[in-house]
């Protein structure tokens, strides 16, 4: 069973994928985002990015995650968005043209930073492992000495 901690987390992430996608099909004319399958993106999106960051950080060594943090991100967002684009119908969500996909990109993965930066900075107080408990998940259960 899931904990109350990475329910808030799934939760949050969505809704900042929602946001996101919502305002970037608003402010763009060649974003096309249809309110029937908004819930649908940003579920699947949501999913994707969870499924292939996890894969990411598996197969990223310690020494290279600080710098692929950044480029990382931004190539998984893209690749999220690309097999939701791939798996949604054209009617429902579609990207057309590069500058799109790169505005896009940006503001999906900037929004997904904000969240991170929220996510990880949680009060005490929030249900779930604590801060501490957290890092050393993060390092494999590694602590510093």
């Amino acid at each position: 069973m899931l904990s109350p901690r990475l329910w808030i987390t799934i939760v949050t992430a969505a809704l900042a994928n929602a946001l996101s996608l919502g305002v970037a099909a608003w402010l763009l004319a060649g974003f096309t985002l249809t309110p029937a399958w908004w819930v649908a993106a940003v579920v699947l999106f949501t999913v994707l990015s969870v499924v292939l960051r996890t894969l990411a950080l598996k197969l990223t060594s310690d020494r290279w995650l600080r710098v692929s943090t950044i480029t990382g991100g931004l190539a998984l967002t893209a690749v999220a968005l690309l097999l939701t684009d791939a798996i949604v119908p054209d009617a429902g969500f579609a990207i057309d043209g590069w500058g799109t996909w790169v505005v896009v990109t940006l503001m999906v993965w900037a929004a997904g930073v904000a969240f991170g930066e929220v996510d990880h900075h949680a009060p005490a107080a929030t249900p779930g492992l604590s801060p501490d408990r957290r890092a050393e998940v993060r390092q494999g259960g590694r602590r510093a000495s």
